[in-house]
């Protein structure tokens, strides 16, 4: 369990993280996204926006804390810069541009808190307590290995010709991350005991895929997305319950 972790430590990383939110998504328009690109002068009032709204934070001890609100605004330049330079390199991953973008952002919040109160004492031994390790083992299991385990089971029918000309009218692993993040619901369901939820996420999958399937007309492909379906749910629920009845051991 975590120790040293205060209220004023939490505090000012929620005040730090809303100031972020605002100045990175409700006061950036999509025109000021497009324009700092191309031209420095708008990246800059970007980053001075940040810095108006973590003086804010600061302002009652703006003078003592102007090196964490200066630390906070020239962090924000180079991430920003350095993410503008990879979506001109790699223009085609702009989610993982993202993802990384904002995950530092939040490490240089959390590096100023951090410094600031120092760094919360905490049992190493969480790391290796029954009950991460099952959450862990979970995770995998429903993200890694069941793609997998789905992939092989599936292999003796998709080498037949009509299936190969559906997956070319669909998305990119678009069926494997649904997959994924149906399992990942099904899984939390039945930890927070959301039963019914498993029900409603069934029907509204079926809802979506029932023109596909009328439009289709091919017994076959209707037979193999039910029998995927099926089996991507059963797997998730013979997950979720192992990890329900491993935690109650835990």
């Amino acid at each position: 369990m975590y120790k040293g972790i205060d209220k004023k430590m939490l505090t000012l990383f929620l005040k730090l993280l809303l100031a972020h939110i605002i100045g990175d998504f409700v006061l950036q328009t999509k025109a000021l996204v497009v324009k700092r690109k191309e031209n420095a002068f708008y990246l800059l009032l970007h980053v001075l926006i940040h810095v108006a709204l973590v003086c804010l934070v600061f302002w009652q001890d703006i003078y003592s804390d102007w090196p964490y609100i200066a630390f906070i605004g020239l962090a924000h330049l180079a991430i920003d810069s350095l993410k503008i330079i990879g979506e001109k390199k790699w223009p085609s991953r702009p989610a993982l541009l993202f993802v990384t973008d904002q995950l530092l952002h939040i490490l240089v919040l959390l590096a100023v808190v951090a410094y600031r109160y120092g760094i919360p004492q905490y049992d190493a031994d969480i790391w290796f307590s029954a009950k991460f390790l099952a959450y862990i083992i979970a995770l995998l299991l429903t993200a890694v290995v069941s793609p997998i385990f789905l992939r092989v089971f599936f292999s003796k029918w998709q080498r037949e010709q009509p299936f190969p000309a559906k997956k070319d009218e669909t998305l990119l692993d678009a069926g494997l991350w649904i997959g994924i993040m149906e399992r990942l619901i099904i899984v939390l369901f039945i930890q927070v005991g959301f039963l019914s939820g498993i029900g409603f996420l069934l029907a509204a999958k079926s809802i979506f895929r029932f023109g596909d399937l009328t439009n289709a007309k091919d017994t076959k492909f209707t037979e193999y997305v039910l029998v995927g379906t099926f089996a991507s749910f059963l797997i998730a629920i013979v997950i979720g319950y192992a990890l329900r009845v491993t935690l109650r051991y835990c």
